[in-house]
């Protein structure tokens, strides 16, 4: 019996975790006959216990369920033996007012990338590689201590422009380690002249024009701070500050959101709803950013307990006018009413756009709408249409309960993938094509 259940674990684990090394697998199977001679009956730690759930469960193991389920737009197909919690729900963004540009420009989920490998398009000064989550859809960028990442080059962003990503920050540190082990996550905007020559440079010396950064320091004692600071290379220009947020450290070993609204010099920063930072003079006027970085600059004594992980990057450029937009021209298009992947739920950051939409309808209470929802072209054609009349009734459903605009004056439809207005075979696109419109009646 003991050697049948070690080859069920070994045959889950083999293909979770095809970017490790192979003695990282040696050592996993080492561990695995160690617990199993000691402890046969109880005592398995939360990951063995989960591991053995999905073996037993229905007969089947999730890898094989995970073969079986249809694709449908961006559904993940790997899972890693690595698991987070659940985001938090749409009531936590009840105060949430950012709502990201009408133009997507640059979008990343690593989907391209091989797992185990680095990501081709960025740069780094170490090491990083693309990682899957159980749980989660999508591939992540997982980051090691003491390395920097840099984007490509991103068109050139105009005055306003949005920037959105998740990320995970997970650490499984012993009593004796939390006194000195505090892992440090940066993610800056950066003014680069436009070379990868330069993107490389700043690696080594982080030498930008501009220079954008925010530190997210979740303590595991409740002491979390966020700190701010902005740089213009040759310049007395600087801005800086800091901010204790005392249920940071709750987001740990879960997948959080950040958004960040650049207005000209004003940056706001909001995490999973919370707005830390809204600083009128952050930056220096006319500044070009053209690329994205992340760090890790901390350093951990023993990174194999701490994992970062980051996905799901969106930058998008313009200031939405929906009252103009709706009330005169007569329609109003967002992509950013975002759903679960394959599901009519919608996503808790989707909370200020559906928030601005519902302030329109009350200052305009004889108008009514249409509400269509459309998808991307990835899957079955016939799911997507149904998906996207799902999705549009959803949107009509939460105007109506959380912000009580009366069903009579709101009508749905679904268009799925039949109506795309940007090119379906670039992420940036895809994006752009999963919309919801509202239509004037």
């Amino acid at each position: 019996m003991k050697k049948l259940f070690l080859a069920l674990l070994v045959l889950f684990f083999v293909p979770a975790l095809s970017s490790a090394q192979s003695g990282m697998l040696n050592k996993l199977k080492n561990k695995v006959k160690q617990r199993i001679d000691q402890r046969t009956d109880e005592g398995m730690d939360k990951g063995l216990d989960k591991v053995e759930g999905s073996v037993k469960e229905n007969g089947k193991d999730k890898a094989e369920e995970a073969e079986d389920a249809q694709d449908t737009e961006s559904t993940p197909k790997a899972k890693s033996a690595e698991t987070a919690a659940a985001a938090p729900g749409l009531k936590s963004y009840s105060r949430y007012d950012f709502v990201p540009g009408d133009q997507i420009v640059y979008a990343e989920d690593f989907e391209q990338d091989v797992v185990g490998e680095f990501p081709l398009k960025w740069f780094t000064n170490n090491r990083g590689e693309t990682v899957t989550i159980e749980g989660y859809p999508n591939k992540w960028m997982r980051m090691y201590h003491t390395s920097r990442f840099v984007s490509p080059a991103l068109k050139k962003l105009p005055d306003n422009f949005t920037l959105e990503f998740d990320a995970i920050i997970h650490f499984d540190l012993g009593e004796n380690e939390k006194g000195y082990v505090l892992p440090t996550f940066t993610f800056q905007l950066l003014d680069l002249l436009p070379s990868d020559a330069n993107a490389r440079s700043f690696l080594q010396n982080q030498d930008a024009l501009v220079n954008a950064e925010f530190g997210i320091y979740p303590g595991v004692k409740g002491e979390s701070t966020i700190t701010f600071k902005s740089e213009e290379k040759g310049a007395d220009y600087m801005t800086s500050g800091q901010k204790d947020v005392a249920n940071l450290d709750s987001y740990t070993g879960k997948l959080f959101h950040v958004a960040v609204w650049v207005q000209k010099e004003r940056v706001r920063c909001w995490i999973n709803g919370d707005k830390v930072y809204d600083i009128p003079q952050a930056i220096p006027a006319k500044t070009n950013f053209n690329r994205l970085a992340f760090s890790i600059p901390s350093y951990i004594v023993k990174e194999e307990k701490v994992g970062m992980y980051v996905s799901n990057i969106k930058v998008a450029q313009g200031a939405p006018d929906m009252r103009n937009k709706l009330i005169t021209e007569g329609k109003w298009v967002t992509s950013g009413i975002l759903f679960d992947v394959n599901s009519d739920k919608i996503k808790p950051e989707s909370y200020g756009v559906i928030k601005e939409i519902a302030t329109v309808l009350k200052e305009n209470p004889t108008v009514k709408v249409k509400v269509v929802g459309h998808t991307d072209a990835d899957g079955d054609a016939a799911k997507n249409l149904d998906l996207s009349k799902r999705r549009s009734a959803s949107v009509k459903a939460m105007l109506e309960s959380e912000f009580k605009i009366e069903a009579s004056r709101m009508e749905t439809d679904g268009l799925g993938e039949t109506k795309p207005v940007a090119d379906n075979t670039t992420k940036e696109g895809k994006l752009q094509n999963r919309r919801v419109e509202f239509i004037k009646l």
